[in-house]
């Protein structure tokens, strides 16, 4: 595919019988495929995008795909020129740009009758002689697939409601007894109920996460933002987990470069960012070991943790002298029920679910969360919120605290 649009961007010189040969390959793609320039004008589209977008090659071709076809996100706002993944593509933002139907916000393709469709798209450039010279996008109708999600999150939600009334009562009951509603305990009836009520409290963390990824999934969570000292938002976090901290005997660190500022947060849902962040920190660094916590305002342009940034930020780094991840699974890890298989041998709780919450979280709200690591030596997470602030969302209902 790289080598056809290599020939086409450079004029097309190949005889009628290669023509026909890759007209005949680009017709047979069951995805929609379209080819573009430098400059974003459409240079070729095949059978199967016709037949999604409702576009005729002749409507379209020679044209800026920006203005002919637009894309809307799940709130029907149109996704700017500069964040659509040709865009990003064509100004070397990344070499490859794809977006899911797990994680983070849908693309939806309106078509010429204006009717929508989610797409899931994926897009290429290409470059000779290290010079981007157009792009290749490749999408796909995914309308079966979100119904499909959409059911499993429904059921997901509706099981946890359910499941959710068990573990909450055995919590009260357990704290009643270990209170002495019912009379002076041994100490082996202690040692017991608290056993019960730690592995309770497991059940109850889980049936919570399992509710958000549910919410998250079907969008019907809401982002209520309010202005707050963000530096005093993290060191509140980090006060409320020092305990935790200290029982593993670790080092913290934190480095505040301007200790007011103010931002346009959710402020449980930034906690909830914050905590799964440091706690992932605690449980997968060994005994004496350090975390370091920095926040700072990084400006536009700017590279921090391999990455530029787009916009200016307030920006909050996380890292630890830890087990680090596995250079082969470190593109799983914002999946669903991800664990590392060095992880799960060093801590063998956890959901696999918090960094698919966190992303999830920081994707609906317009931040941005990467991350560096290397086996053995650690992990650094950064989290990105742009200097106006998150975006606002409504929804049906909150985030749970986990």
């Amino acid at each position: 595919m790289k080598v056809l649009v290599k020939e086409l961007i450079q004029g097309g010189k190949e005889t009628k019988e290669a023509n026909a040969k890759n007209e005949a390959l680009l017709e047979s793609i069951g995805d929609g495929v379209i080819a573009t320039d430098a400059k974003g004008k459409v240079i070729l589209m095949n059978q199967s995008a016709q037949e999604m977008l409702g576009w005729h090659p002749e409507n379209m071709t020679g044209k800026l795909l920006y203005d002919v076809v637009i894309i809307e996100d799940d709130d029907g706002k149109v996704v700017p020129r500069e964040k659509r993944p040709v865009s990003l593509a064509l100004a070397g933002t990344t070499t490859t740009t794809t977006t899911t139907t797990t994680t983070g916000p849908t693309y939806n393709y309106v078509r010429q009758d204006k009717t929508k469709f989610p797409v899931a798209i994926k897009v290429t450039p290409v470059i000779i002689d290290n010079k981007i010279v157009g792009a290749i996008e490749v999408f796909r109708d995914i309308t079966k697939e979100k119904e499909i999600d959409r059911a499993k999150s429904e059921f997901v939600s509706l099981a946890s409601h359910q499941l959710k009334t068990p573990p909450t009562a055995i919590k009260l009951l357990t704290e009643r007894l270990l209170g002495g509603k019912m009379g002076t305990l041994t100490e082996k009836q202690k040692e017991y109920l608290n056993d019960i009520h730690s592995e309770n409290q497991r059940s109850i963390e889980l049936v919570n996460a399992l509710l958000n990824v549910s919410r998250i999934e079907m969008g019907a969570f809401t982002i209520q933002l309010n202005e707050k000292n963000i530096c005093t938002v993290v060191q509140s976090v980090l006060y409320e987990l020092k305990s935790a901290i200290d029982k593993k005997q670790l080092k913290l660190e934190e480095i505040h470069q301007q200790k007011n500022i103010s931002l346009l947060i959710d402020e449980p849902l930034f906690r909830m960012v914050l905590s799964n962040l440091v706690i992932n920190a605690v449980n997968y660094t060994a005994e004496g070991g350090t975390i370091h916590i920095e926040c700072k305002e990084v400006n536009k342009g700017e590279a921090l943790g391999e990455k530029l940034l787009a916009e200016n930020s307030f920006v909050i780094v996380v890292s630890d002298t830890g087990y680090g991840i596995p250079k082969n699974q470190q593109n799983k890890l914002f999946t669903k029920f991800f664990r590392a298989d060095n992880a799960r041998e060093k801590h063998t709780d956890g959901t696999g679910l918090g960094l698919y919450i966190v992303k999830s979280i920081l994707d609906n709200s317009g931040g941005l969360i990467w991350f560096t690591s290397e086996e053995n030596k650690g992990t650094t997470f950064y989290v990105a919120i742009p200097m106006t602030g998150m975006k606002a969302r409504t929804g049906k209902k909150e985030l749970v605290d986990i």
